[in-house]
C-alpha cells in the first residue's frame, strides 16, 4: 500500500476515534518496537510490561486490520505494511510534537500573526523600531502591516481586524486603550533657497504670504486641527495654502519649491537635500503618537508587542 494512502487512512482512524490517549499510546509504542526490534527493550524503555506492550499491538493491529510484527520466540520482525506504517506513524508524532510546542509557543504569546496599523509618521522612527524588535525577539512572529489613519484604525480594532496600532487620537474612544508614545514638536519644512532657510529659527513673519501644504482633514484631523489653531492663536491668516493627503507629497511639493509645510521634527533623517526644517518661533501644539488596543484584549502576543513598545517609548 502506497505511503500517502497508509498516512490518510491513519489520519482518518485518529480523527474518528478524537485521537484518544489510548491510539496515541498505541502508535507510540508500535514505534519503540519497531525501532528496537523488541518487546523487552521497548517496554523497559516505556515502563509498561512485556505482556501489556503485547496486548496494546495486538489491539493496534485489529484495528488496522493488518499484522505489524512477525514474532517468535527468537525474534521480531517488522512486516511490510508495518515498514509502511511506521513511517506515517513517525510523521503523526512529529506533527503532534510541532503542533504542541506552536501551542505553546503561542499560549505565550511567542508564536503567531500580529495585524498591526500604523500611520504614515510611525515610518519615521516608531515602526522600524518595533519591527525590529520583533524579528529579533519573537522570531516565530509574523507582522501584518497596514497603513491607515485614525477612523479606519478605531473601526479595525473595534472588529477585531486589527490587534495593536500606531496613531494619533484627536479624541478618546470607548472601549480604545492608548499609551502615549511619542511627544515631539512639529518644526517647518522650508526650500533650501527660501529667504529664512538660514534661521535656526522661523517666526511669523517669515511666513507671511508663503503658501502652505496643509494636511487632510479627512486623513490627519489632529494634525490639521493643530496647525490650523497655531495660525489663528499667532494672528497669521491662513489663505493661500494646497491641501496634501500625505506628507511626502508635502515634502516633495516644498522641495518644488511650491511652498512650505510643517512635518514632525522625526521627519529629520527622511526629508531630501533641497528641504531645511526649522524650529518655528512661535507657539505651536506637540504632535502625540499613541499605542492603540481594544480594551480587555488578553492575547499574550498583543501584551508582548505592547511590551516591546514600551520599550521603544523610553528609547525615544
Amino acid at each position: 500500500m502506497p505511503t500517502d494512502k497508509v498516512w490518510y487512512f491513519f489520519t482518518v482512524i485518529l480523527i474518528v476515534r478524537g485521537y484518544q490517549p489510548m491510539e496515541l499510546r498505541q502508535v507510540r509504542y508500535f514505534v519503540a518496537i519497531a525501532e528496537t526490534l523488541s518487546f523487552r527493550q521497548a517496554g523497559k524503555h516505556l515502563h509498561i510490561s512485556q505482556p501489556s506492550l503485547s496486548v496494546q499491538i495486538r489491539q493496534l493491529e485489529e484495528e488496522l486490520g493488518v499484522a505489524l510484527f512477525r514474532r517468535s520466540k527468537r525474534r521480531v520482525e517488522i512486516t511490510r505494511a508495518g515498514e509502511v506504517f511506521l513511517s506515517a506513524s513517525r510523521e503523526v508524532l512529529l506533527r503532534l510534537k510541532q503542533a504542541s510546542a506552536a501551542a505553546l509557543h503561542a499560549e505565550s504569546g511567542e508564536a503567531g500573526t500580529i495585524r498591526l496599523g500604523f500611520i504614515p509618521t510611525a515610518g519615521f522612527h516608531i515602526l522600524p523600531r518595533l519591527l525590529e524588535k520583533i524579528r529579533s525577539t519573537l522570531p516565530l512572529v509574523s507582522v501584518e502591516l497596514k497603513e491607515g489613519t485614525e477612523a479606519p484604525q478605531i473601526t479595525g480594532l473595534r472588529s477585531g481586524l486589527l490587534d495593536v496600532c500606531i496613531g494619533h487620537l484627536s479624541r478618546t474612544y470607548d472601549k480604545i486603550e492608548n499609551l502615549l508614545l511619542i511627544r515631539e514638536p512639529l518644526v517647518v519644512a522650508l526650500p533650501k533657497g527660501h529667504r529664512a532657510a538660514g534661521k535656526k529659527n522661523v517666526g511669523v513673519k517669515d511666513l507671511e504670504g508663503e503658501f502652505l501644504i496643509m494636511p487632510s482633514k479627512d486623513v490627519l484631523p489632529n494634525i490639521h486641527q493643530m496647525i490650523a489653531t497655531a495660525f489663528l492663536e499667532n494672528h497669521m491668516p491662513l489663505e493661500r495654502y494646497q491641501v496634501a493627503e500625505h506628507f511626502q507629497t508635502a515634502v516633495n511639493l516644498t522641495n518644488a519649491r511650491v511652498g512650505f509645510a510643517f512635518l514632525p521634527a522625526s521627519a529629520k533623517g527622511f526629508v531630501p537635500d533641497g528641504v531645511v526644517l526649522r524650529t518655528p518661533d512661535f507657539s505651536i501644539e506637540p504632535l502625540d503618537t499613541f499605542a492603540l488596543w481594544s480594551r480587555g484584549n488578553a492575547d499574550p502576543l498583543v501584551h508582548r508587542v505592547l511590551g516591546l513598545l514600551k520599550e521603544i517609548k523610553k528609547e525615544l
